[in-house]
């Protein structure tokens, strides 16, 4: 028998298919198995009884985390540093620890079913990030209460000018960007080396930004712009995971926190991904601006505010309104004259 006439149909169309529907559940099972194994052969049960708030959080937080562009540590972060007082530090490194495993999954799960995203802006988005995740970590450290803060800010500005864009301006949302450049290519280094610097405070950080400029600057549509920046803070979660894990060695008792949430986030990240794809865009943005009403009013219930704090808080809120209205500006007056193509 002709030895291409075997080989061939195993790499027909249908087999790859086939191959990326299986992809998810097989390693989704595999890093669940494992996990199993380790906890009976070392019995570390009774981790899930003085780590259960974590295993609670998680249940919730790994679906909307990958729903949604804010990433599990959305979530994570604010009920670990608000409501049980678990130190910011601390909060973050777990937030990047859950999202190396949900956040990952999620991604496999994305390409598997052939969901639309931009590959181009993750790759330099990602690189930049890197940058961003070190320069964060190691150079450059916001001290406590800042990070929750600032994040706050970040995403509360940022629910208000999503609201202005989708129900305040008339739009055709794009599904691809409007050529690609050089201009481009250093845009969204940039929007990673930002991100990425946010995420080393929060483990969230990236995602969102990355979000922000394709959906205000050019108007992707929110449903691309979704799984673009759950694979974006995947890959940013796998550096951060490693830095603290393998270079830094100062993840500690957040070993125990992740453990009993490794089984939980590696099915509720992925349903969250799929939901996504197969709800409306209105829907979507809705959700997030819910979410974003909640993480606003508990800051401002839980969290007291010093002068300085206001100070900051001024600040920040004016720079993100001025980037903001620049990027609608854009997209609204020269965008227009440009036709989507291939991102």
């Amino acid at each position: 028998m002709n030895e291409t006439n075997v080989v061939a149909p195993l790499y027909s169309g249908a087999n790859l298919a086939r191959l990326r529907r299986r992809a998810y559940p097989a390693l989704a099972a595999t890093i669940v198995l494992i996990w199993f194994f380790y906890f009976a052969l070392n019995h570390r049960w009774e981790l899930f009884s003085d780590n259960w708030p974590m295993s609670l959080t998680m249940l919730f937080g790994s679906f909307i985390g990958s729903s949604t562009p804010q990433g599990s540590a959305a979530v994570g972060f604010p009920v670990l540093t608000k409501l049980l007082q678990i130190p910011a530090a601390d909060s973050r490194t777990f937030g990047l620890m859950v999202q190396s495993v949900g956040m990952t999954l999620a991604s496999v799960l994305i390409l598997a079913r052939s969901i639309r995203i931009l590959p181009k802006v993750i790759l330099w988005t990602t690189l930049g990030s890197a940058l961003g995740i070190i320069l964060g970590t190691y150079f450059f450290t916001i001290p406590d209460p800042y990070p929750r803060i600032l994040f706050t800010l970040g995403i509360t500005t940022f629910g208000v000018a999503l609201f202005i864009s989708r129900w305040g301006l008339k739009w055709t949302p794009r599904h691809a960007l409007p050529g690609w450049g050089v201009g481009y290519l250093l845009l969204f280094i940039l929007v990673g080396v930002v991100g990425g610097f946010l995420t080393a405070q929060t483990g969230s950080g990236a995602n969102i930004v990355t979000f922000v400029v394709l959906t205000l600057a050019f108007g992707i549509d929110e449903k691309i712009g979704t799984p673009t920046s759950v694979i974006i803070m995947a890959l940013n979660s796998l550096v951060g995971f490693f830095l603290h894990g393998v270079v830094s060695h100062d993840i500690g008792i957040v070993w125990n926190y992740w453990l009993v949430t490794v089984p939980i986030v590696a099915f509720g990240a992925p349903l969250g991904a799929y939901v996504v794809s197969r709800v409306s865009r209105d829907v979507l943005i809705m959700f997030v601006l819910f979410l974003i009403s909640i993480e606003m009013i508990t800051t401002l219930l839980l969290i007291p505010f010093s002068s300085s704090m206001v100070t900051v808080i001024a600040f920040v809120l004016g720079g993100c309104a001025l980037s903001f209205f620049a990027m609608l500006c854009y997209r609204q007056k020269w965008l227009a004259l440009r036709p989507s193509t291939t991102d």
